[in-house]
């Protein structure tokens, strides 16, 4: 009769802080490079003392979910950020025509992140998609392009998906292919008439998550990619022949 009876353990407070902010990264409520508030600021949201936040915030570096940077601060990382990327760094240095695939990789992942945003997002999700996008339409002129604005819109999209290593993965790729994406796309939507139907795109997008069409959604964001990825081939194409 003994047997079926299991001791009770008290949990660390530092072990409880541990386990919520891994849910909050896992769930996509915190997002690989988003500074984390400051220790003063979590100790009153957590209700706790410094010692046993430090103590969690010391597990979570060892485990890798987050990163903390003297006087800076503490960010959350990326899944995959223990991975040496420097020799795919340096093939693209090299060929740079391979960042279209690498491009495609991300086209594949983010159809499916319409898709399944479209199907399971929440009243939240949409809501953080709709800020997105309009931070994007308010802060882009008639023809400049912010990177940044993109990628939040996009992975907006890919939290809404709740798929944890969909966003990582997709947030990485960003990262990662910034400094060759970023100068192609900028040129790419340098003129009004393509800002235009970017910002179309994007407002298609989301009232198809919106309206939970999960196959126009996927649609739609193959398109809004498609066109991109053609004028990366083209770019890379007139670079070799230069």
């Amino acid at each position: 009769m003994d047997a079926v009876f299991k001791e009770v353990k008290v949990e660390k407070v530092s072990d409880k802080i541990v386990t919520q902010l891994i849910d909050l990264i896992t769930e996509g409520r915190l997002l690989p490079g988003e500074k984390l508030p400051s220790e003063r600021r979590l100790t009153e949201l957590f209700g706790v003392g410094r010692s046993s936040l430090r103590e969690a915030l010391n597990t979570l570096e060892t485990l890798g979910f987050i990163e903390i940077k003297k006087r800076k601060g503490n960010y959350v990382k990326n899944v995959d950020a223990a991975v040496p990327l420097s020799p795919l760094k340096k093939i693209m240095q090299v060929d740079q025509k391979r960042i279209v695939e690498l491009y495609e990789v991300r086209r594949s992942i983010e159809q499916s992140s319409a898709r399944e945003a479209a199907e399971i997002r929440t009243e939240e999700d949409l809501e953080a998609i709709y800020q997105a996008l309009q931070k994007f339409r308010l802060e882009s002129g008639k023809t400049d392009f912010s990177w940044e604005n993109e990628i939040a819109f996009h992975l907006a999209i890919a939290r809404a998906s709740h798929n944890f290593l969909r966003l990582h993965t997709l947030k990485s790729i960003f990262d990662f292919a910034r400094e060759f994406l970023q100068p192609v796309l900028h040129n790419y939507i340098c003129s009004e008439e393509r800002m235009a139907v970017v910002l179309e795109q994007h407002q298609l997008i989301y009232e198809a998550i919106r309206d939970q069409d999960a196959d126009l959604a996927r649609q739609l964001m193959r398109e809004h990619l498609f066109g991109t990825n053609q004028k990366l081939s083209d770019f890379f194409a007139r670079t070799q022949r230069g």
